[in-house]
C-alpha cells in the first residue's frame, strides 16, 4: 500500500472478492475517553527533591515539570497509580499527592492540595538560579 491517495476511484476491474463495506464515524469521543485536560500550565524546571512513600524512608526524586497542582519526576521508586506520596520541594514542607501514571522511571502526580502560585514562583525561581 502506498498512502492515502485523495483521487483513489473504486476499481471497475472484475473481482472475485467479496465486497467490502463500512462505517466511518467521526462523532467526539466519550467523555471517558477523552484524554484529560491540564488544570494548570507545567512549568519545564530541572531540581532535586525530596519524595517519600507511606511507611517509608524519603529518598531524593528529580523534578521534571512543575505547576500549581502536579509535577512530573523522574526516580528510581517502584510507584504505582493512585498511590500516596509526599514530595518536599526545597525549602518548603512536605505536600501530600497521588501518582496519577507511571511510565517506567517517570511518573506524573497530582498535589492534593494546589500549590498557590506564588509559592510556585518561588521555587521555579530558585530552581533557576534567580
Amino acid at each position: 500500500m502506498t498512502g492515502w491517495n485523495p483521487a483513489w476511484a473504486p476499481s471497475t476491474e472484475p473481482s472475485d472478492a467479496p465486497p467490502i463495506s463500512g462505517e466511518l464515524s467521526i462523532s467526539a469521543l466519550p467523555q471517558a475517553a477523552r484524554p484529560k485536560e491540564r488544570v494548570s500550565t507545567r512549568v519545564p524546571v530541572e531540581f532535586g527533591a525530596g519524595l517519600r512513600q507511606r511507611g517509608g524512608s524519603g529518598v531524593s526524586v528529580h523534578i521534571m515539570d512543575l505547576s500549581t497542582h502536579g509535577f512530573r519526576i523522574e526516580t528510581h521508586l517502584d510507584l504505582h497509580e493512585d498511590q500516596q506520596i509526599w514530595l518536599r520541594l526545597p525549602g518548603l514542607e512536605s505536600s501530600s499527592a497521588t501518582v496519577r501514571w507511571v511510565h517506567g522511571y517517570v511518573a506524573g502526580c497530582a498535589f492534593d492540595q494546589p500549590l498557590h502560585p506564588a509559592v510556585l514562583e518561588l521555587v521555579v525561581a530558585r530552581a533557576r538560579g534567580r
